[in-house]
Parts: C-alpha cells; sequence; structure tokens
C-alpha cells in the first residue's frame, strides 16, 4: 500500500482509450462519468489547447488524431483518447488504434500508460459486430466492453414479438428477456469466443436519461485492475462513486491517518470517520461488497 500511495503522489491522471462508432454514445458516458453538461477541451501531445472548430472541419474531412487528449473541467483528473472505432473496416483504422495502444505500453512512465480501454458497441442497429471489429479483438489487449442503447435492442425485441403474432401485453412483459437472450446471442457469444477475451462487460440503456449514471462503467473498471496503484489512482480521480471509495478502503484495511492521501474529497473522509464512530465496518463491507458480487 505504501508502494500505491507513493506512486498516487506522483501521477495526477487517469489515461483512457474509449473506442467506438458513430453514434454509440462515447461522448454521452464520459460526460457521465466526468458530472458535466460541457464538452471536453482537447489538447495536443504538447498540452496546447486546440480550438473545437479545427477538430470539428479535420472530422469533416475525415481525419482523426488518436494521440489528442480530452479533458473535461469538471474532473481534470480523467485524461480521455477517443478512436471512432472501425466502421470504415480498413485494416488502416486497426493498425492506428493496435500502433496507439502498442506505443503506450511500451513507455516506461506510467503517467503517459494507457491505464484502461472502454469499448462501445451500440446493440441498437442492425449489424451486431462489424469483421473490422472482430479482427480488433482477436489481436488487441483485454479491455472492457461497454454495451449501449440497450433500451434500442428492447425495442428491437417488442417489434420481433409483435411480428411473431404476440399481442401488446404479452410482447411488453417479454421484451427485455428477448432483449437479454439477442445480447448474448449476438454480442456476448461472439466476444467470449476471441483471442483476447474482454475482461468485463457492461450494460448501459438510454444515457441521454437525467436519472442514468455510469456507475457499473467505473465500478467494473475499478474491479479490473489488479496493480493496487493503478487502483488508487482510479479510486482517487473519480468523483461520483463514493461506494467504490469506501470498498477499496475497507477491503484494503487503509489507515484513517491517510484518507488526505487516498481519497479525492474530505467529505469522504469524513464519511470513513462517522462509519468508524458507529461501528458500522461490517454492514459497510457486505453492502458494498456486494456491488462485486461478494
Amino acid at each position: 500500500m505504501d508502494k500505491a500511495i507513493d506512486v498516487r503522489s506522483k501521477i495526477s491522471h487517469f489515461r483512457i482509450l474509449i473506442i467506438g462508432r458513430a453514434n454509440a454514445g462515447k461522448t454521452t458516458i464520459l460526460k457521465k462519468v466526468c458530472n458535466s453538461v460541457e464538452d471536453p477541451e482537447i489538447y495536443n501531445t504538447r498540452g496546447r489547447r486546440i480550438d473545437p472548430e479545427i477538430v470539428k472541419e479535420s472530422a469533416e474531412r475525415g481525419e482523426h488524431n488518436i494521440d489528442n487528449q480530452l479533458i473535461f473541467k469538471s474532473n481534470p483528473q480523467f485524461i480521455f483518447h477517443d478512436s471512432r472505432g472501425f466502421e470504415g473496416g480498413s485494416a488502416d483504422e486497426i493498425q492506428k488504434v493496435t500502433t496507439f495502444i502498442g506505443d503506450r505500453a511500451q513507455t516506461r512512465e506510467l503517467s503517459e500508460q494507457l491505464h484502461a480501454i472502454w469499448y462501445c458497441l451500440p446493440t441498437d442497429g442492425n449489424r451486431p459486430l462489424l469483421e473490422a471489429e472482430d479482427r480488433f479483438f482477436k489481436i488487441s489487449v483485454p479491455l472492457i466492453v461497454i454495451f449501449t442503447k440497450f433500451d434500442g435492442l428492447v425495442t428491437k425485441a417488442f417489434q420481433q414479438l409483435r411480428a411473431e403474432g404476440k399481442n401488446i401485453r404479452t410482447a411488453n412483459a417479454g421484451k427485455v428477456e428477448l432483449a437479454q437472450r439477442m445480447l448474448i446471442t449476438n454480442y456476448r457469444d461472439p466476444l467470449n469466443g476471441v483471442l483476447f477475451k474482454p475482461s468485463a462487460y457492461v450494460q448501459l440503456d438510454d444515457m441521454r436519461l437525467e436519472r442514468s449514471t455510469c456507475t457499473e462503467v467505473i465500478t467494473h473498471t475499478a474491479n479490473t485492475l489488479t496493480d493496487a496503484a493503478l487502483l488508487l489512482l482510479f479510486v482517487s480521480v473519480q468523483r461520483n462513486n463514493i461506494d467504490l471509495c469506501i470498498l477499496c478502503a475497507v477491503l484494503e484495511s487503509v489507515c484513517f491517518d491517510v484518507f488526505d492521501a487516498l481519497l479525492p474529497t474530505r467529505f469522504i473522509a469524513d464519511y470513513f470517520t462517522e462509519m468508524k464512530d458507529r461501528n458500522q465496518w461490517s454492514s459497510g463491507r457486505l453492502r458494498i461488497s456486494s456491488m462485486f458480487g461478494g
């Protein structure tokens, strides 16, 4: 734990590559994670801010720079890199992403390495997995797959049941179960058969709704981090999941004296102190561990 605290004191950013086709919901997810309603600011590799209009014009010409860094004012401790995915299907697109991942993996600077990869797959379309995506999963590294727009798949399931002659009431009652089966058959089963099976799967509904959150994305990301230093870094930079902070501190038997070094806000430290005073460690451990199926 001392090593983890030392690493956290030297590194202030957690770096994530998010991959996905157009309209996969990537920006919405990032805004939810960073609790922002504004678009991120974009910086080049030298840390200079880029005019959004320049980025927009480049995108309209079909140009995209995966090295650019996306940072939200609401939580500047996250650095995101964006890949448009492989909708075009060209080997060149796959090579750009795999080269980027490889270069980041080879750097000795932990702050410059990729700490997590989120792959967004919309489930409301007619093509579950593109051929290029299938090739990518066979040569890439472990990552977290985020199934987006599950509500769209539920709508497709409802339409299928109606086409099969089911009445509206019956179709409504069975649409979610059918959508889950479609998700497994069309997405999870094929991905479970690739060389580098994803580390975790997350299923998201309509993220445009105000009540929607990305709690599961945060939780599963933390659960895949086996390095104590990276886990501590991730927990300390995210600000929307207090339960995750509590879980990591409880399970690692963190001392109250180092809360300021471990946790992002004074509020969380106060929360722990209150738990200690009330002897709520056991109930807290059980309640929060259930998030991980423990």
